[in-house]
């Protein structure tokens, strides 16, 4: 939602562009190739999320939509900005001369003319000189994440945190279309949130520091996987495979994890506070500063190669040893 601004009458053309001219320096090539498919270009814009993006691929499945218009038609995003990314986008990253920032935010619907011209008047009021696009974000008209992704694109300034979305994306495509199995995949760094990625097989794959808050990863494999420092908060792992895994460091709290297979696993310092661990296999794991209960009222499994912190054993009740 944008906020809503007073009626201000635009200035002429020429002399807005003339003003915006001198807030932007001429382009440089842009540091993003130009053809991606849609869906990540609107993810990576912060314009729609990886969820938003997995439902309407969902729907296209039994649909004749595009994935835009389905993006639109839910109200995830106007048609007139689906409409800019997918038959505009690519041509203006060739440009060799860009136009001014609000042009091109006008062009994509994200702000009209009377927000534009507020800004501009804003700008005015300040005692020292503000940019216009840090008046954008600090007005709340667009997030900071779609701010960053205009002056990366256009003119290589302000150029985000490189975390590809195109691996994700064409995971969760196949992975709707049917495929299942996607082993040694790089996503590290990489949102998953909430998406249900049930019995996925990502066996030897790189997750480290992924988001994967709310993700339902049930009957999945994730043998010998890096999770290190990842976020699991609130994700779903019902009997998982997570043996022989690395989970240094992860956020587990408030996880289900019921009779997941954790044996032989890396879990130093992992936190599984408030998590659901009935008839978990901590077998030959690792648990050494993990932040996990003593105390269950179920049963949680481990045996004589487990690794606890010194005289944590004597103290565990619930837990059965195999």
């Amino acid at each position: 939602m944008f906020k809503p601004c007073v009626r201000i009458n635009f200035p002429r053309t020429e002399h807005l562009a003339n003003y915006l001219l001198m807030e932007n320096s001429q382009s440089q090539d842009s540091v993003f190739p130009a053809k991606k498919p849609l869906g990540v270009v609107l993810i990576e814009a912060g314009l729609v999320s990886i969820h938003q993006v997995e439902l309407a691929l969902q729907e296209q499945e039994t649909s004749t939509e595009r994935i835009g218009e389905i993006l639109s038609r839910h109200g995830w995003i106007k048609q007139q900005t689906v409409d800019f990314f997918a038959e505009k986008w690519s041509k203006v990253l060739e440009e060799k001369k860009k136009k001014p920032l609000p042009y091109y935010l006008n062009k994509a619907g994200l702000l009209d003319k009377e927000q534009i011209n507020t800004i501009l008047e804003l700008q005015k009021l300040k005692p020292e000189k503000v940019r216009f696009h840090n008046l954008v974000s600090e007005q709340g008209y667009l997030s900071q994440k779609t701010v960053d992704f205009f002056l990366a694109c256009l003119y290589n300034i302000h150029k985000p945190r490189q975390i590809s979305v195109y691996q994700p994306y064409e995971i969760l495509r196949k992975y709707i279309q049917g495929q299942r199995s996607f082993t040694r995949v790089d996503l590290s760094k990489s949102s998953l949130a909430g998406l249900s990625l049930k019995e996925i097989k990502l066996d030897g794959s790189n997750l480290r520091e992924a988001d994967l808050t709310r993700v339902n990863l049930s009957e999945s494999s994730l043998i010998r996987v890096n999770l290190n420092l990842s976020n699991l908060n609130k994700a779903i792992l019902t009997r998982a495979n997570c043996s022989n895994s690395f989970f240094t460091g992860a956020n587990l709290r408030e996880a289900h994890l019921e009779q997941a297979n954790f044996s032989g696993t890396i879990l130093k310092g992992a936190d599984f506070q408030e998590a659901y661990l009935a008839k978990v296999d901590f077998s030959g794991a690792d648990l050494t500063a993990a932040k996990l209960n003593l105390n269950y009222p179920y049963e949680v499994f481990y045996d004589e190669s487990t690794i606890f912190d010194s005289g944590i054993k004597s103290q565990l009740v619930g837990w059965k040893k195999k």
